[in-house]
């Protein structure tokens, strides 16, 4: 799959983007840096649809040179059909899966999210480098119980029902400006589907996901990892995870906003 049937697709110029080169076998120690390294140098953002302008396009050459050659990040339904494509170029056995956003809650809420599944040395991973506060710095083994340290968070599965598997998050505590700290308590992040599901329904879930009332039309959101911490903007506030410490910022006017835009997170609009 060297073109993935893509007239712009390049893996040699992907890789670039990221900072990483090619494999010299697609194993699991290459994956969980090639998760990482997506997460730090594209980030996730829906400023096209926060900024009015026309829907998520699905198809593979747009989506490359937007985020590729254009230097953009993008959102779930970008982010990880791209990086799937990447994955299967690289030799890897993977598929997407649908996903449910639970954000803490158990009852089980609608589809509007977009994950990978890669089948690698007799198990199941599952990779994400679209969610909007990256929550897998690697790739998290899809075996139930298991709790694994991925970077500063703890993640594992439980099962919810047939097909279906709940990722749970537990991050580090974390001290605040003022000396405070926000104990990491564990939380049901997602809802994963193990079934493979057709690219059509991709299309189906990003429309709705990307429609006139989408909450990213609605809410400006960024977020970016780096080598310690993570970077994010939620409307007006920036913050900044360094190690333990978190610090927020509010930015007085557009013009601040987009300058942090672009130094911090190498966006040009």
């Amino acid at each position: 799959m060297e073109n993935s049937g893509s007239g712009k697709w390049n893996v040699d110029l992907y890789l670039e983007r990221i900072g990483m080169e090619r494999p010299e076998k697609p194993d699991l120690a290459y994956l969980n840096r090639l998760v990482e390294h997506h997460l730090i140098h594209i980030p996730f953002e829906a400023l096209d649809l926060y900024m009015r302008r026309a829907g998520i396009s699905q198809d593979l050459d747009v989506l490359f040179e937007k985020v590729v050659m254009n230097k953009r990040g993008g959102y779930c339904f970008e982010l990880n059909k791209l990086f799937q494509h990447l994955l299967k170029s690289l030799g890897y056995d993977t598929y997407p899966c649908v996903c449910r956003v639970q954000r803490g809650e158990e009852a089980s809420r609608g589809i509007t999210h977009r994950g990978n599944i890669v089948y690698l040395e007799g198990s199941r991973f599952y990779c994400d480098v679209g969610f909007g506060t990256p929550i897998c710095r690697g790739a998290v083994k899809l075996a139930p119980g298991i709790r694994q340290r991925i970077g500063t968070d703890v993640l594992w599965f439980e099962p919810y029902r047939q097909h279906w598997f709940d990722l749970f998050r537990q991050p580090q505590d974390l001290v605040n400006e003022d000396g405070s700290v926000t104990k990491g308590e564990p939380k049901r992040e997602l809802r994963v589907c193990i079934a493979e599901a057709e690219e059509h329904d991709y299309e189906v879930f990003n429309a709705v996901t990307s429609g006139p009332e989408a909450v990213f039309r609605q809410k400006l959101m960024l977020a970016r990892l780096t080598e310690d911490g993570i970077l994010t903007i939620n409307e007006q506030t920036f913050s900044r995870v360094e190690g333990n410490r978190k610090i927020h910022r509010q930015l007085k006017d557009e013009a601040e906003l987009w300058q942090v835009v672009k130094d911090e997170f190498g966006i040009v609009i």
